[in-house]
């Protein structure tokens, strides 16, 4: 087979355009190279994200990065360290390569020097537009000075540089604070992984606004969490109840004062009920999946941690952001919420 480029967007290139799930992404790569930190700059429309993890050689960054569709689970579902994999089909990276004008990659192991390329999207635009095959596309080679100081003590891991992202970083800092804290509970599985944002750590104090806010818990099947043991600590007696469910899923809904409360974010979003698979989000808001109109649900937020669904073969389809809304785990799950 010979296979045109004209397949990265089918496979969902641009299907990726909300700045929250491009993060994932990258968060979820260094997740899954063992990096122990996660550092995220934001410098006007350009953003730099850098990690510490075991890195890439010329080969690693040829026939894994830049493969699309590679999966690391061919062999293993963990990594080296023991982490549970994030990366699933190898597609992902499309949105991670495809949301600014261009996009430097840089990565080394330790005994390694750096190896990488630039992705002009503008070019690669054109050369889709033109069918062409991969081999008339090679990326423009690696400059490693749009990187500056962020070299500086970078024994290994990886360093991408994202110039010009195509929609703009529209959100404060705070905002990515908050989403951050919110959505990629990474941290909370393992103490060793930790998030920056401008050199200042992601702790769950960038979402006490929230907590502080909150009058009801209801504890899915004994699940622990930092977020529900330390700073819903406050909610005692009969306003912390627990739900025994058939089932592996765990988590917790909460209820605040009013629902205004859930506008944290300064964007018109709501903070709602939200799926997990590994620490990573999966899908938002999965009450839309079971409507009722019901007013108590504009009250409610929580995290429901299904980590069965990321188990053995591919069962059921995936959309943009990899909803699982028919996977019969999910259903059943679904029934036993309403």
């Amino acid at each position: 087979f010979e296979i045109s480029l004209s397949i990265l967007d089918h496979l969902g290139r641009n299907l990726y355009r909300n700045f929250v799930t491009i993060l994932g992404e990258a968060i979820s790569n260094s997740w899954d190279a063992d990096a122990k930190n996660v550092w995220i700059y934001v410098e006007n429309d350009n953003f730099i994200i850098k990690d510490d993890g075991i890195g890439m050689d010329q080969s690693d960054f040829q026939n894994k990065f830049l493969r699309v569709g590679y999966s690391k689970r061919k062999t293993t579902s963990t990594s080296p360290s023991g982490r549970p994999y994030i990366g699933r089909k190898g597609i992902g990276k499309l949105a991670l390569l495809s949301c600014a004008e261009k996009v430097t990659i840089a990565s080394k192991k330790e005994d390694t020097g750096y190896v990488g390329g630039v992705i002009n999207n503008s070019v690669l635009d054109d050369v889709i537009k033109d069918d062409l095959t991969p081999d008339k596309y090679p990326l423009e080679p690696l400059d490693l000075s749009v990187f500056g100081n962020h070299l500086n003590a970078h024994d290994k891991g990886t360093i991408v540089f994202f110039e010009n992202v195509r929609d703009g970083i529209k959100n404060s800092l705070d905002f990515l604070r908050k989403i951050t804290a919110l959505y990629f509970r990474f941290s909370l599985i393992d103490d060793n992984f930790n998030i920056y944002i401008n050199d200042e750590k992601i702790t769950l104090d960038d979402i006490k606004e929230l907590s502080d806010k909150t009058e009801f818990l209801w504890n899915i099947n004994n699940f622990t969490d930092p977020f529900i043991d330390e700073k819903l600590a406050h909610i005692q007696g009969n306003a912390r109840q627990s739900i025994t469910m058939i089932g592996s899923a765990k988590g917790f809904i909460a209820s605040v004062k009013t629902p205004k409360n859930l506008s944290i974010l300064a964007t018109g979003e709501r903070v709602s009920i939200d799926l997990f698979v590994n620490g990573r989000l999966r899908e938002r808001d999965i009450l839309k999946n079971a409507p009722t109109a019901r007013i108590a649900e504009s009250y409610l937020y929580g995290q429901v941690h299904l980590d069965t669904l990321d188990e053995g073969e591919d069962k059921f389809t995936s959309s943009r952001e990899g909803v699982v809304a028919d996977d019969p785990v999910y259903q059943e799950f679904l029934l036993a919420m309403r």
